[in-house]
């Protein structure tokens, strides 16, 4: 026969079912424990839990403990009392005259507590104020007693639906910490308060891990994580689950050192192999940290949060503080990811073009479109800056056609003007790879009767150019139907060769870091005279950007490169000015040729 049930028993379940049986600290009731306080102008109040061999204070003012044994519980006789139980003098009951808090500091000696009583009628705790001095408590201050504590235990009702606690971690939610905040930021500790975000398994790498070993022991690894992190905060500060693989606590420091010395006590701790589907497995560790403002709300604060914990994911570090110079680059990029559509409605956007050169005639073979935008209110904004921004969103594909119709209504209007200027467009990996790219292509020279080798398109090396990806078959497609291909930026960072013998490639574009420190570094020199010979014997032309300098030119000169771009020979101009540059190429090209059609005009020359 299975022994009695307990009060202690009954108790122990309902404080686990309500996830509260290692519950610190309860930030939320504090405004319930300060309205204790002021309305019986007493110096202390709190809420107690009571366990098996301790209670805990989860919301405490004017008490100097967090915890106590079961045995010294005063709060062990009121959970057992029917209605609001009272000691009007501690030192004169028998039952608690020796009780630490009586003969030792605060030296209390007035006791009220109300029941805090479950749906189901079980009492978990009590809602108590005490008072360094004996003292009356009528049944009217019993009735609004009594009536606070309903308040705390709708409170913790409340916690405990869905949204206050993660469902995988057991842990307060984003929620939670929402509703815990004003009491945090309230609370009477010294010192600065300050929040902390820490990421500790990577999106990514979470994906990776469920897709290899399913959700529970992705689940099981994010539970034990934020176990860890319960257990090196127990006493320091309450742990939130705000993400799902991120958790957030605020604690309160007299220094920045404190703070920075905390986190990476914690990466210590976290960093340790867990184990998941008997795997073990390496977390990461990466933590945004900012003090709290007196006038800032918790929404505010963890988008701060988020700023730090970025910065440290883009840096590789262990910890970022919130920076506002970063917050305002993030606003301004997403300001211009939002203005880009209406922008290019308005005529905001322009092309410029930068011509490229025979190395060893200088004269003009090509011009490259480049896109320019002036905002209406931000000024020149350098395509450095917005084009990354574009690439992350799905404006690249917008923005790319509007390039592409721009740049050969230019090509045919030259063409109109009886100047042929060949015309280089960039593309990127994420037009090329949506699998109608040529069609689109085709479609728009085709409606302008632009012959095919009059474009150039360059493209950026990377690792979409594998031989299974759908750009392939595109570039390959261009170039079967007459379509020059151009590498851009080679050298920059990918750089590998491999592919390129798989791909039609007739171009190859040396980037300006490979060509600043030729004039002066015979180690770049031999880099960049390798990389040309190189692509020449693989039959590639080969084009260095970025020329600024006399001595830069001078070397590629030597070296044998085919073409030439840069400052040095031509800033990026409009498109009048590209016209002019190439017709008066034009002219002495047209005087050579009448001249060698008119003899004795050349012997006169001649002579």
């Amino acid at each position: 026969m299975s022994p009695p049930v307990t009060q202690e028993d009954e108790r122990r379940a309902v404080l686990g079912a309500m996830q509260m049986t290692d519950v610190g600290a309860l930030p939320s009731l504090d405004h319930i424990t300060r309205l204790a306080s002021y309305t019986f102008d007493a110096p202390v109040a709190f809420v107690s839990l009571l366990g098996d061999v301790e209670q805990r204070f989860v919301s405490r003012i004017g008490l100097p403990v967090a915890k106590t044994c079961i045995r010294a519980s005063i709060c062990a006789h009121a959970i057992t009392a029917n209605d609001v139980f009272v000691v009007a003098d501690l030192k004169a009951d028998p039952r608690f005259q020796d009780n630490p808090l009586v003969v030792g500091a605060p030296h209390l000696r007035f006791y009220a507590g109300a029941p805090l009583v479950a749906r189901n009628g079980v009492a978990i705790g009590a809602l108590c104020i005490m008072d360094s001095t004996p003292r009356v408590f009528l049944p009217r201050d019993c009735e609004q007693l009594a009536s606070l504590a309903q308040l705390v235990m709708g409170q913790l009702e409340l916690r405990n639906l869905s949204g206050r606690l993660d469902p995988v971690s057991g842990l307060p939610s984003r929620h939670q910490l929402h509703a815990d905040f004003p009491g945090i930021v309230a609370s009477g500790a010294t010192g600065t308060h300050y929040a902390v975000v820490v990421d500790v398994l990577d999106i990514p790498r979470a994906s990776q891990v469920g897709q290899v070993l399913g959700l529970q022991p992705l689940e099981a690894l994010i539970r034990r994580a934020g176990v860890r992190l319960r257990t090196a905060l127990d006493g320091i500060a309450t742990v939130y689950h705000v993400g799902v693989t991120r958790f957030a606590f605020i604690v309160s420091m007299s220094s920045t050192r404190q703070v920075e010395s905390l986190v990476l006590e914690l990466r210590g701790r976290m960093l340790r192999p867990l184990m998941a589907a008997a795997v073990p497995m390496s977390p990461r560790f990466h933590a945004g940290v900012c003090p709290i403002e007196s006038d800032e709300g918790s929404h505010e604060l963890l988008r701060k949060l988020l700023v730090g914990l970025y910065d440290a994911f883009d840096a590789g570090r262990t910890l970022c503080w919130y920076s506002a110079a970063r917050d305002q680059s993030v606003h301004r990029a997403y300001r211009l990811a939002s203005d880009a559509e209406r922008g290019i409605a308005n005529g905001e956007f322009h092309l410029v073009y930068q011509p490229r050169f025979d190395a060893t005639s200088r004269n003009p073979v090509s011009a490259e479109a480049l896109i320019r935008w002036t905002h209406p209110v931000l000024g020149p904004i350098s395509p450095l800056e917005f084009i990354p921004v574009f690439e992350q969103t799905a404006l690249m594909a917008l923005v790319t056609d509007w390039v592409l119709d721009a740049a050969l209504d230019q090509l045919l209007a030259w063409r109109t003007q009886g100047v042929e200027v060949p015309l280089s467009i960039n593309l990127p990996s994420s037009y090329l790879t949506s699998g109608t790219a040529w069609e689109v292509i085709r479609a728009k020279l085709s409606r302008r009767a632009i012959p095919v080798a009059m474009v150039e398109f360059e493209i950026t090396e990377g690792e979409w150019l594998g031989p299974d990806s759908p750009a392939v078959a595109q570039i390959q497609a261009m170039t079967q139907a007459g379509v020059k291909i151009a590498v851009d930026d080679f050298g920059s960072g990918y750089s590998n060769f491999s592919y390129l013998s798989d791909l039609p490639i007739r171009t190859l574009k040396l980037d300006k870091s490979l060509i600043d420190g030729i004039g002066t570094d015979p180690r770049a020199r031999a880099k960049v005279s390798a990389i040309h010979h190189l692509a020449h014997e693989l039959g590639y032309l080969t084009v260095a950007e970025g020329v600024e300098h006399q001595e830069q030119l001078d070397v590629l000169t030597a070296i044998g490169l085919d073409q030439i771009q840069g400052y040095l020979l031509a800033m990026p101009a409009d498109a009048s000015a590209i016209a002019d540059l190439f017709a008066r190429a034009r002219l002495p090209l047209l005087s050579a040729l009448e001249h060698a059609h008119h003899p004795r005009v050349t012997n006169c020359i001649a002579t």
